[in-house]
């Protein structure tokens, strides 16, 4: 259950364009800054904290669990499906949205709150989030910083793969495994978050061309696609060691793909990878170390 959440979570971030288009993503406009926030997604909690106004929030979605602090807060329902009477409930002087759940956003600002939407789907929007966040909680030098710090590493990390040969990369954000065996994989495609980030870090993505945002490809359509890295993000194994011993040998019987072959399969249970907030920067970096020692 906790994989296809945190699948959800990526899918959520990448429903149509014209949802988000129909949101609004002007900022609050007040004389005093907010002294209750309700943050409406995982990745804007860990915005707000990283913003320094982490002690304002009151109120947080059921998979908000980034940085430590939010684990005593009260819950307000899932991202896709949040409970809005429980927003309500919780008085806030601001409560911030994604762009993808424009919907739920629209019908706050009728119940007569106050509401921030931020686009978090593309790397664009987390930077652009950071000042827009940062001007309606009334932190505007902390969100400068902020942007400031996370824009140069970006540079960084992208200009040292200019020119290099990418090689072929495959991120898995979900997979079937039975008997110890591989089934369905879903894989993050060219338009994702991850997918933006792996180009960032120099790989090429094998489904780059795709026009669904996470195909599902069978054992044998990973065959045709021969990858040279697999980056498979595994979460759910994260406090399961057999889970991740048996993930791994489930790979390891795949030895016709040239990654498995050439023991270039990387599972990742770092849970912020799918998370494209402010630590989207940590997840560029680790994907550009897997990449580099490649």
């Amino acid at each position: 259950m906790r994989r296809l959440a945190i699948i959800c979570l990526v899918l959520a971030a990448a429903i149509a364009p014209q949802i988000a288009a129909a949101a609004s993503t002007g900022t609050p406009s007040r004389e005093h800054a907010p002294a209750r926030i309700v943050s409406m997604a995982p990745s804007i909690t860990e915005l707000l904290f990283a913003l320094g106004v982490g002690e304002r929030v009151v109120g947080v979605t059921d998979w908000c669990r980034h940085p430590a602090e939010v684990r005593d807060l009260p819950r307000i329902g899932g991202h896709v499906d949040p409970n809005l009477e429980a927003v309500v409930a919780l008085r806030p002087d601001l409560v911030v949205v994604e762009a993808a759940n424009a919907e739920a956003g629209d019908r706050l600002r009728r119940l007569g709150l106050d509401v921030c939407v931020v686009e978090h789907r593309h790397v664009a929007g987390i930077l652009a989030s950071v000042l827009q966040a940062g001007e309606a909680c009334g932190a505007s030098a902390r969100a400068a910083d902020l942007h400031a710090a996370l824009d140069g590493r970006l540079a960084a990390i992208a200009s040292r793969h200019d020119g290099r040969a990418r090689p072929r990369t495959m991120i898995v954000v979900g997979r079937e495994v039975t008997s110890g065996r591989l089934g369905d994989l879903y894989l993050a495609g060219g338009g994702t978050f991850l997918g933006e980030l792996l180009a960032l870090a120099g790989g090429g993505n094998v489904v780059a061309e795709t026009t669904v945002s996470y195909p599902m490809i069978s054992t044998e359509g990973l065959l045709r696609l021969a990858p040279e890295v697999i980056i498979d993000l595994a979460p759910e194994c994260a406090d399961d060691p057999g889970k991740r011993a048996e993930l791994e040998q489930a790979w390891r019987r795949h030895d016709a793909v040239p990654a498995v072959r050439t023991g270039r399969v990387h599972v990742v249970t770092d849970d912020a990878l799918l998370i494209p907030g402010p630590r989207f920067i940590a997840t560029l970096e680790l994907l550009a170390s897997i990449l580099d020692a490649e």
